[in-house]
C-alpha cells in the first residue's frame, strides 16, 4: 500500500520593523564604537609618530652640542703651564655660561641660576694659537631659534653678541621654547688646602670648605692655584611648527674634558 505525505507549506513572517529598527539601532551603536576606535588608533599614532620626530630632531642637535662643548679647553701644544692655556682665559676664550643675549652677562660657574648661552675656545686646527676668526664657539638661544657661533672675527670671546651666528635648529619645522645651560653640577678645588690655617675665620679650623674655591674665591695675588672641573647641563624644549600641541623636552649633562687650571 503507497503511502502518502502531506507537505505543509508555512509563510515566512520575516521581521517587524520594531526587529529591524532594533537592529539597525545596535548596529549604528558598534559601527560607532568600532570608529570611535579607529579614529583614536590613528590619531594616536600620528600623535606618536610627531612626537617621535620632534625628540629624533632635538636629540641631534644635543648630540652635536654635547661632543662639541666636551672639547672645551683643548690645547694641541699643552705644556706643563696649564695655567697659561690659551683657550681657558677668563673673560675670553674660557667656557662661560651667559643669561642671554638681551642681558649678555656672565653667571658664576657653580650657580644654581642658569642662562640661554654658552661661550667656549677650542683648538680646533691644533696649531696652538686661538684664531680670532674661526676658533671662538657657542650656542644661543634666539627668537626660537638654537644659533650656533662659527666664524666671523670675535673681539669680545665671552659676548653673546659677538663674532657671526648661524641658525642652528629647524625652524620650518619647530620653534625652540627653551634652551639653558647651567653648571651648578661643577667644582672649583684650592690645591693650597689644607694648609692647617683657618681661612675663612668661621671655626678656628682648617676645613673642607676652604678647599671649595665657589663658596670661598681666593683673594686676588694670592697665588692660590684653583682646579675647576665643569659640568654642564643642557635643555632642550621644542614645539611643532605644524602642530604646536606636540611639545617635547631633553636633558643631558655634558662634563668637559680639559679642566681649568688658574693661578689667583
Amino acid at each position: 500500500m503507497q503511502e502518502l505525505y502531506v507537505i505543509t507549506k508555512r509563510k515566512s513572517k520575516g521581521f517587524t520593523l520594531v526587529e529591524l529598527l532594533l537592529g539597525m539601532f545596535f548596529g549604528i551603536i558598534v559601527l560607532a564604537g568600532a570608529t570611535y576606535i579607529y579614529v583614536n588608533v590613528i590619531s594616536s599614532s600620528a600623535s606618536t609618530l610627531k612626537s617621535s620626530k620632534l625628540n629624533t630632531q632635538l636629540m641631534s642637535m644635543m648630540s652635536i652640542m654635547v661632543n662639541d662643548i666636551r672639547r672645551a679647553g683643548y690645547w694641541s701644544t699643552f705644556t706643563e703651564t696649564p695655567s697659561a692655556n690659551p683657550f681657558s682665559q677668563q673673560n675670553d676664550t674660557a667656557v662661560e655660561v651667559i643669561a642671554s643675549m638681551a642681558a649678555d652677562t656672565e653667571i658664576t660657574l657653580g650657580s644654581a641660576t642658569s642662562g640661554q648661552c654658552i661661550t667656549y675656545s677650542y683648538d680646533e686646527n691644533e696649531n696652538g694659537n686661538v684664531d680670532a676668526d674661526s676658533e671662538y664657539f657657542g650656542y644661543r638661544l634666539n627668537s626660537g631659534n638654537i644659533e650656533m657661533r662659527t666664524l666671523g672675527t670675535v673681539t669680545d670671546g665671552d659676548s653673546c653678541n659677538n663674532g657671526t651666528w648661524t641658525v642652528f635648529s629647524d625652524s620650518d619645522l619647530y620653534t625652540i621654547t627653551e634652551l639653558s645651560f647651567n653648571s651648578n653640577d661643577s667644582a672649583c678645588v684650592n690645591t693650597r688646602e689644607p694648609d692647617g690655617i683657618d681661612n675663612d675665620g668661621a671655626n678656628g679650623i682648617d676645613d673642607d670648605n676652604e678647599r671649595d674655591c665657589y663658596s670661598q674665591i681666593p683673594a686676588a695675588g694670592s697665588g692660590d692655584t684653583t682646579v675647576e672641573t665643569r659640568d654642564i647641563q643642557i635643555t632642550i624644549a621644542a614645539a611643532l611648527v605644524a602642530d604646536p600641541e606636540v611639545t617635547m623636552s631633553i636633558t643631558q649633562s655634558v662634563r668637559v674634558r680639559n679642566d681649568w687650571i688658574r693661578i689667583r
